[in-house]
């Protein structure tokens, strides 16, 4: 018995991939300073206490998670533009290819 299965890594995705996630980022900035603003219209047209609460829960449910999921977008981005036209995988499966063929069952 033996571990094998072949796994195909495919620069032209990593690329597509780079560039989607730059897109998504874009998009989610967009939405973020919408519905920022949006929130910031309703706190000034409700200058009460209720406005100032509105704003404050906006920011915590609405814009911290957006906040968060940059975060997140940001790093895989980084990360594909990284590894793109390196050897940063193949490494990895030369290395589990090697360790593969040392295990006797």
């Amino acid at each position: 018995m033996s571990l094998s299965q072949d796994i195909v890594l495919d620069d032209q995705a990593f690329t597509t991939a780079s560039s989607d996630m730059k897109a998504l980022k874009t998009r989610t900035e967009t939405l973020k300073t919408k519905l920022q603003q949006m929130y910031k219209d309703l706190t000034t047209a409700m200058d009460t206490p209720a406005g100032a609460a509105v704003e404050t829960t906006a920011e915590k449910v609405l814009i911290k998670p957006i906040d968060d999921m940059l975060l997140v977008i940001d790093h895989i981005s980084s990360t594909l533009t990284q590894i793109i036209g390196t050897s940063y995988y193949k490494d990895v499966f030369i290395k589990f290819e090697e360790l593969n063929s040392n295990i006797k069952f």
